[in-house]
Formats: C-alpha cells, sequence, structure tokens
C-alpha cells in the first residue's frame, strides 16, 4: 500500500486541559462515596487482581504517552478495554499476569478501527509503514515485536525508552 491509502496514527496537537478551578473540577469528576486513602488517614491496599489492572492501564497509557496520542477519547478506549478485562481476570484470576499484553491488544485494535495504525514501527525505516505486534498474544511480559525485521523493539510501557530493537528469537 502507497500514499494516501496507507492510514497511520501519527501524533496530533490538541488543547491542554487545565483544571484549575473548582468549578472546572466539577464538570469533570463527579462526586462520589470517600476512598480511603493516605490522605484521609487510613491506607487501604488493593488485592492482586485490580493491581493488574492499574498496571495494564499506566503501561499502555506510557506507550500512548510516548507516541504522543494519549488524547483524552484515546484514554476512553483504554479505559474501555480495562473495564471489560476486569471481568475478564475476575473469571480467570490466574491470567492477570496475562492483563497489559490483552490491554495493549485491545487498545491497538480499537485504534486499527477509528484512527489508524499503532504504534507505528520505529526500527524499519523504509517501506510501507507498519505497526508492532504484541508478543505473546496470551502471556507474561508482554513485547511489541516487529515482525518484518524480526525484533523485539520494547516491552509494552517502554516505547518510549527504546531507539532500536533486539533480536526476537
Amino acid at each position: 500500500m502507497d500514499g494516501p491509502s496507507v492510514r497511520t496514527f501519527e501524533a496530533r496537537a490538541l488543547p491542554k486541559i487545565s483544571f484549575t478551578s473548582w468549578g472546572t473540577c466539577e464538570r469533570y469528576f463527579r462526586p462520589g462515596p470517600v476512598v480511603k486513602s493516605a490522605h484521609n488517614g487510613t491506607m487501604e491496599s488493593i488485592g492482586p487482581l485490580e493491581q493488574s489492572l492499574h498496571t495494564a492501564r499506566a503501561l499502555v497509557l506510557a506507550d500512548l504517552a510516548a507516541n504522543e496520542v494519549a488524547a483524552a477519547d484515546v484514554v476512553s478506549l483504554v479505559e474501555d478495554s480495562v473495564v471489560q478485562r476486569r471481568w475478564w481476570v475476575e473469571q480467570w484470576p490466574e491470567g492477570a499476569e496475562f492483563v497489559a499484553g490483552l490491554v495493549a491488544q485491545d487498545v491497538q485494535d480499537a485504534l486499527l478501527e477509528r484512527y489508524g495504525r499503532w504504534p507505528l514501527c520505529p526500527v524499519c525505516g523504509s517501506g510501507d509503514p507498519h505497526a508492532l505486534d504484541v508478543e505473546p498474544e496470551l502471556g507474561p511480559d508482554p513485547h511489541w515485536v516487529c515482525h518484518k525485521a524480526g525484533v523485539k523493539v520494547a516491552a509494552v510501557g517502554s516505547l518510549g525508552t527504546t531507539a532500536g530493537g533486539t533480536s526476537s528469537s
């Protein structure tokens, strides 16, 4: 595929949202039940299932931010995936270590449907732009991989810290 027929998800200049006034804060955050935290004197720990979901969210958001595509509508895609994967991991707790890769794949699929390929391969400098894949598809320690060059590019959550790739064999 050449030229304009290739859709890619590129960084866009987006307005910054500022929550500087209480009125603005009220519009974006609904009041709800008080959550116990270090700020109100008690600390309630979260379980391993919830921790795996928080970690998956953070890793995928880090990759989106590294490519400067963490716009509000894209972050909503991450949240939608986390909600769906919460049910999944509640049904199969042993799969908690697989959640980060699954959320990354969910977001990648949703972005492809709406905007185009993401994340684009930083290793292959020539030819058609192509997206990285998550490997293993269902397993621990997920990585972004370029199948065209046959290299691991970065761990999920580390796209902003790598410049090249290592052999995937």
